[in-house]
């Protein structure tokens, strides 16, 4: 594990830091790996990582398709620590929220956001005409309609869906096994967290759990490009 991400586990308690690790979304690097070879990635291309917590994803397509990668996070200490991790001193780093981006319309051939916060209006105005759009996102299950509701709100701001993967499954067995194992290390995780601090993040995961058995939430992965 890189030294950069294991001060950030030191100095921020959370589930999903500990669990997720730096490409911290469902499906971890294979997921990443999944949208970027539906990305239409090349050389010198922009690419924008929002909320990217270390900037994995942008790091790892400067690494292997030499692309111009920004970055931006909330959380400084985020950022600092992906700057020190590897092809990080590659990458344009920026601290913003991805409410509320620092970057003219238009600016950026491929968007990125692998975060359950997706607003479309602010990702839809930064990216450029004929860009591509990658999303790692929670949304509601199938049955209820959800993923449909999902993709006609990113149509609606000019986007078409090239691919799309469900990962619902997925993601119902890794907060079962996050689950488990908070259980089992409780006294670690007490610890870590505080008696307070674990319940209060054991109680969060139950309620992904229930959430997802129950078809309540889903996970996917959705590749658009933009049609306007």
């Amino acid at each position: 594990m890189p030294a950069p991400l294991e001060a950030l586990i030191a100095d921020y308690p959370a589930w999903w830091i500990d669990f997720l690790g730096e490409h911290n979304h469902v499906g971890g690097s294979d997921t990443t790996a999944w949208l970027m070879e539906r990305a239409q990635l090349e050389a010198g291309v922009r690419m924008l990582d929002c909320g990217a917590f270390v900037g994995a994803a942008a790091r790892t397509a400067v690494r292997r398709y030499g692309v111009e990668a920004f970055a931006n996070d909330i959380n400084t200490d985020f950022l600092r620590a992906g700057r020190a991790m590897a092809d990080g001193a590659s990458v344009h780093w920026f601290t913003a929220d991805t409410r509320r981006l620092p970057f003219r319309d238009g600016t950026f051939a491929s968007v990125w956001c692998l975060d359950s916060d997706t607003p479309p209006r602010e990702l839809s105005r930064v990216a450029a005409a004929r860009a591509t759009l990658c999303l790692c996102s929670e949304v509601p299950v199938d049955g209820r309609g959800g993923v449909e509701a999902f993709i006609e709100e990113w149509a609606a701001s000019g986007w078409s869906l090239t691919a799309h993967r469900q990962l619902s499954n997925d993601a119902t067995q890794l907060w079962r096994r996050v689950e488990a194992e908070l259980v089992r290390r409780r006294p670690h995780f007490e610890e870590r967290y505080s008696k307070r601090g674990y319940l209060a993040q054991l109680d969060l995961i139950a309620s992904m759990v229930r959430a997802y058995e129950t078809g309540e939430q889903g996970h996917g992965l959705f590749v658009f490009a933009r049609s306007l």
